[in-house]
């Protein structure tokens, strides 16, 4: 029996962990990439070391908070079952819980986030292909899934996806983040989704 090598120093506190990475969303929403870790420590209630113990800097932990995010839209596991669906019962369970996250006014914050570290393209890079990029890379693949089983008809698979969101989203995205109108409610996400699937099956279903 080969005994488990056990990692040096202490384990890390997943509830010291949680509290650092609420506590960076909540300075990183309001303040942006200025906010410091010595803020970030102290809302959190935590010391400076026990931060620098689970990140090894404020870029990861601007990815992580990205990360946690994003896999608040849909985990891996989760996009895994959908994949394997009926083409319009998953787009439509993707399709819902895209248009969710993409609702929430805190979505704004992100922007700002992401276009204040824009002129860092290895940092701006690695935070749009975690957040933004995962969810057009996961669309991607439930289309080009359903294409290569013959359910859509579909040559140009990115082309594709940009269309669907633009259904899904049209102006209310841009008017939600801007405060200009209240947040969809759940039966308008639906209906928004439902028909953006119908008709993007029109044109694309095999």
């Amino acid at each position: 029996m080969i005994d488990e090598k056990r990692p040096r120093g202490r384990p890390r506190d997943v509830t010291k962990r949680t509290a650092v990475l609420d506590a960076a969303r909540t300075l990183f929403l309001t303040r942006g990439p200025e906010a410091t870790l010595d803020e970030v420590a102290a809302l959190a209630g935590v010391a400076k070391a026990t931060l620098y113990a689970n990140f090894e800097d404020k870029d990861r932990l601007v990815e992580e908070v990205i990360r946690r995010e994003a896999n608040a839209t849909i985990l891996d596991d989760e996009f895994e079952s959908i994949k394997e669906a009926e083409i319009s019962a998953a787009l439509i369970s993707f399709g819902i819980r895209y248009v969710e996250f993409i609702n929430s006014r805190d979505l704004l914050g992100w922007d700002r986030l992401i276009a204040s570290i824009s002129n860092r393209s290895d940092l701006a890079r690695r935070v749009f292909d975690i957040g933004p990029g995962r969810a057009q890379r996961l669309l991607n693949q439930l289309i080009a899934n359903a294409a290569s089983r013959g359910d859509l008809n579909v040559e140009d698979v990115e082309r594709a996806a940009d269309e669907l969101t633009g259904l899904w989203l049209g102006f209310v995205n841009l008017e939600v983040k801007l405060g200009v109108r209240p947040p969809l409610t759940t039966d308008e996400i639906q209906q928004r989704v439902m028909r953006g699937v119908s008709i993007f099956l029109t044109t694309y279903r095999a």
